[in-house]
């Protein structure tokens, strides 16, 4: 047995998979949701704020908002988890899937590229929240933030992006 056939056959994996207690499949998929409208809620209302939204709001408050979207983001990385386990092969073997993960590690990496540039703005001005490139990395968030998912929903259909793009 292959190392994917052993996580999907583990306890866990298959407890979330065929357990009919509404704890298991439904509430992870449940805590998935929920854990993906904090993280992306988050960074979209971070990013809308470098785009000139909510302008009487300072930037320091702004920066509060991370903890949020890393408890967000911890919800959907461990309910992640528990839901690839239970389909291990099917995800791994997934484009849509690697695509969503390249998304989310891209938008990750954005929001950190922001709240260096919030932390700078916070000591040195508002001028820096509004710059050019801070606005250039708001879009960028937003729109990778989206892209991962649509690429989340697109898992469901796995032959979908091969078939349309030919990998």
């Amino acid at each position: 047995m292959g190392f994917l056939e052993a996580i999907e056959n583990s306890g866990i994996a298959t407890w979330v998979r065929e357990s009919p207690s509404i704890f298991a499949y439904t509430t992870v998929l449940s805590l998935h949701a929920m854990g993906l409208a904090i993280v992306v809620g988050t960074s979209v209302v971070i990013a809308l704020r470098l785009l000139g939204f909510a302008n009487g709001i300072p930037i320091a408050n702004v920066l509060k908002l991370y903890p949020i979207m890393y408890l967000g983001f911890t919800v959907n990385a461990i309910s992640g988890l528990l839901l690839l386990a239970a389909n291990a092969t099917g995800m791994l073997t997934n484009t849509a899937f690697i695509v969503k993960m390249v998304f989310i590690v891209i938008a990750m990496v954005v929001m950190e590229l922001i709240r260096a540039r919030l932390g700078q703005a916070s000591t040195v001005g508002a001028a820096e929240a509004s710059s050019g490139a801070s606005r250039g990395l708001a879009v960028v968030a937003i729109a990778v933030w989206g892209a991962a998912i649509i690429a989340g929903r697109l898992t469901a259909y796995p032959n979908f992006l091969s078939s349309l793009f030919g990998f």
